[in-house]
């Protein structure tokens, strides 16, 4: 006796679970693709038949070469006649052995329902999400009970364990804890996910959803993930046109990344136009696509009014541009209408109150990336520079240039990151530098530096120029001589309050110290700007009284 297949050019799901593409978008369309062959033979096969697989494991999914996915292993499935209601059937096991896939139910009682077929879906589905079988994820083997596993899965769900587990391998272990848009799912998309996934894992067949409403979730899930980060694409066509086909004469900077342009695009609701700034990714100038990703996702996840607003971004694949035989990445930004801080630093119009506002606002976008927003999760910056602030009417500052930065799970073991060292010369933690340890302090050490350029009206790179040394090393022999406020600005100096001042060098110098321990976080920058402000006003205020 003999079966003939089509020839599916694949291996099984279970050899491939840890080389999956570790997209969210991607995981979710191959559990969506099992999903509806298990609806078809439980609810749409012809003659109203029905079949209970009762075998459902990564070992019964192939994966095919481009990604399909199809169901095999029915040595075990049983074909139900129409009309017989499948909770009035009874099949023995007579496998004794350990299998995690199991209905529990199933397992202690003989009752064979859809529903069986349901909860081993749900082990695969988080096999798939997790990029694991289902023994390394719970560490669950052969000769311990089955209802342990069950236990303890219900248990991560129940605790945000799973959550953390999802998360963690979508980020964590894909590219040394970089970020990527088109690979983190979006809160609501990850949340029907776990829903529906733990419906699956109920511990009774009766509380289980069907098949179909199953697929009716992932399809929710999978369109959370892709219209939320559809809204954010935008055409090349669009682009170059705004741009004027990336023109020279739109050219407004550059760096690692690529040029940077300015341009027009229409308000999508009709009410004339805006400035955008453009970053194309050139990757012969060291950056590449992995950057790329790192800071749209950075924009995309962590949106506060401190840090630069992603206005869109394109990423087209060579297929899609065949013509012009290159694959464009591109970032969208809002546009900044005073340029960055750097430009300002000697501005003898810039008054002491105005620096003092954007630091203040600078250490509140760095205290919000710096706070973890996703649990334990932190965007360390790695460049902070006056060249990455940004400023807009009224002097208000943003945080901007994320392409270096990372997003990293902090907790009690684990709060650095081991890492090659980048940033820029000047304002680079020197700790960092020597050890390849980055922490959240190594961008407090930068901001050190950038407050104290503030307050001198001079680059770390003009002192090195004339003095033969950077900023930090020149400004701790400053505070060795007491000559710390030789160097302040001298379009400053009868405009600074003695306390004020004070305040102010005092906490920048705490920035620069050796010992990262000894450094302050950016919540106590910003009290301490807050303070060194709240003196400046005082002080004036008590001048116009007198």
């Amino acid at each position: 006796m003999i079966l003939v297949f089509e020839f599916f050019h694949s291996h099984s799901l279970h050899k491939q679970l840890e080389e999956l593409l570790p997209t969210w978008e991607k995981r979710l369309k191959m559990c969506l693709e099992i999903a509806h062959g298990l609806n078809y033979i439980h609810n749409e096969m012809e003659d109203q038949k029905m079949a209970i697989h009762r075998a459902i494991s990564s070992e019964n999914v192939l994966v095919g070469v481009n990604g399909g996915v199809k169901i095999t292993g029915f040595r075990e499935s049983l074909l139900v006649p129409p009309n017989q209601a499948d909770d009035t059937m009874y099949f023995w096991n007579t496998n004794p052995h350990f299998n995690p896939y199991m209905d529990p139910e199933y397992a202690k009682t003989s009752k064979i329902k859809r529903e069986s077929d349901v909860y081993s879906f749900g082990i695969v589905m988080l096999e798939i999400i997790c990029g694991k079988s289902i023994k390394l994820l719970t560490k669950v083997n052969d000769g311990q009970e089955r209802e342990l596993l069950s236990q303890l899965v219900r248990q991560w769900f129940d605790t945000g364990i799973m959550k953390k587990k999802i998360t963690s391998v979508l980020t964590g272990e894909n590219g040394d804890n970089k970020f990527y848009l088109n690979k983190g799912p979006n809160a609501d998309s990850l949340e029907t996910f776990l829903k529906i996934a733990c419906r699956c894992l109920a511990e009774t067949q009766n509380e289980r959803p069907t098949m179909k409403v199953v697929v009716e979730e992932l399809n929710k899930a999978l369109s959370f993930h892709v219209n939320n980060k559809d809204n954010f694409r935008m055409s090349l066509e669009e682009i170059k046109l705004a741009t004027n086909n990336f023109s020279g004469d739109n050219v407004i900077g550059g760096g690692g990344f690529g040029k940077v342009y300015k341009g027009e695009v229409a308000h999508r609701h009709g009410n004339g136009n805006y400035t955008i700034v453009t970053k194309r990714l050139d990757t012969s100038q060291g950056q590449g696509e992995q950057q790329y990703y790192n800071e749209l996702q950075i924009l995309y996840e962590y949106k506060h009014e401190n840090v630069i607003g992603l206005v869109g971004y394109n990423d087209e694949t060579c297929e899609k541009i065949i013509v012009d035989e290159t694959c464009e990445k591109i970032i969208v930004y809002e546009h900044a209408c005073k340029g960055s801080l750097d430009k300002y630093l000697n501005d003898t119009s810039l008054t002491w109150r105005n620096r003092l506002m954007i630091c203040i606002d600078f250490a509140t976008g760095l205290d919000f990336l710096h706070g973890g927003i996703h649990g334990k999760e932190v965007v360390i910056h790695r460049d902070i520079k006056a060249a990455n602030i940004l400023l807009f009417d009224e002097w208000k500052a943003k945080i901007g240039d994320f392409g270096l930065s990372i997003i990293s799970t902090v907790n009690e073991q684990t709060d650095y990151v081991i890492d090659h060292a980048c940033g820029t010369r000047g304002y680079l933690d020197p700790l960092y530098l020597k050890s390849g340890f980055l922490t959240i302090e190594s961008d407090i050490y930068s901001f050190g530096v950038v407050l104290f350029e503030i307050l001198c009206g001079r680059s770390t790179f003009e002192i090195r120029k004339y003095e033969g040394r950077y900023l930090p090393s020149f400004m701790k022999h400053k505070f060795e001589e007491g000559k710390q406020d030789e160097v302040v600005f001298e379009a400053l100096k009868k405009e600074i309050m003695p306390k004020s001042l004070t305040t102010f060098q005092n906490i920048a110098y705490q920035c620069l110290d050796e010992d990262r321990e000894k450094r302050p976080r950016a919540k106590q920058v910003l009290a301490q700007l807050k303070k060194a402000l709240a003196f400046h006003e005082d002080a004036n205020i008590g001048a116009e009284t007198s």
